[in-house]
């Protein structure tokens, strides 16, 4: 005859293990290639009427958004449309990036993880634009 809490403790655990692997991970623990300092080429916004840059910095589980920066205020973009700081999680489909608390996340979609193209230069496609590891 079997011991009911064995099947109850079989539960739990397995409920536990599920929920630890459904969770969203850091950034730097999906891929580590995620980590460092990237930005965009400079491009013309027509909204704006001025050239523009955005910056994504992945550093262990933090992470910052720069959003369409009008200037460059070394090592970060300043003057920016949007910014967002805290941590760097992937959803479990590994297709988006949330920065920041939850209640104010930016939420980044990942068309292309971080990758070397044939010049050996660190490039990645977010919210459909190129960014280059610094």
């Amino acid at each position: 005859m079997k011991n009911p809490f064995t099947n109850i403790a079989i539960l739990i655990i397995t409920s536990t293990l599920l929920l630890l692997f459904a969770c969203n991970k850091p950034a730097y623990k999906y891929n580590k290639e995620f980590e460092g300092n990237w930005l965009t080429d400079r491009r013309y916004d027509s909204f704006l009427g001025d050239t523009v840059r955005s910056q994504i910095f992945i550093e262990g589980v933090n992470g910052k958004f720069n959003n369409t920066c009008l200037t460059e205020c070394l090592p970060d973009l300043c003057g920016c449309v949007s910014a967002q700081g805290g941590k760097a999680v992937m959803n479990s489909s590994k297709t988006q990036m949330k920065i920041g608390s939850s209640s104010k996340a930016i939420t980044l979609t990942i068309n292309e993880e971080p990758n070397q193209d044939e010049l050996g230069k660190w490039q990645m496609k977010v919210n459909g634009l190129v960014y280059f590891r610094q």
